[in-house]
């Protein structure tokens, strides 16, 4: 799926039922375009009200993600979660640098 290291370190790889099931509709040919399996992870965890650290997480890895287009995306939905305040409004700005 071409995960950046960082979503195992910050522990944001979606449960295994999650992996499992990427896993499991996985076609050869898929991992030319990563991109949507990890716009799935985005949304995976923009889906259950993340809460303000794990928004901090997803704007760090929104910016380190590869396809800059698709997390531009997924920046935009992060900035429409309940929990998006001031200070990750500012993260979103300054490119995810704390």
């Amino acid at each position: 799926m071409h995960f950046p290291s960082k979503w195992m370190e910050l522990e944001m790889v979606p449960p295994d039922e999650y992996v499992n099931e990427s896993i499991r509709t996985y076609e050869p040919g898929n991992e030319n375009a990563s991109e949507h399996d990890r716009n799935g992870c985005f949304h995976y965890w923009l889906k259950r009200n993340p809460n303000k650290e794990q928004l901090r997480k997803l704007v760090e890895l929104s910016f380190l993600d590869p396809d800059q287009d698709m997390a531009g995306d997924v920046r935009s939905h992060i900035s429409k979660a309940a929990s998006c305040d001031a200070e990750i409004a500012q993260l979103l700005r300054r490119g995810g640098a704390v």
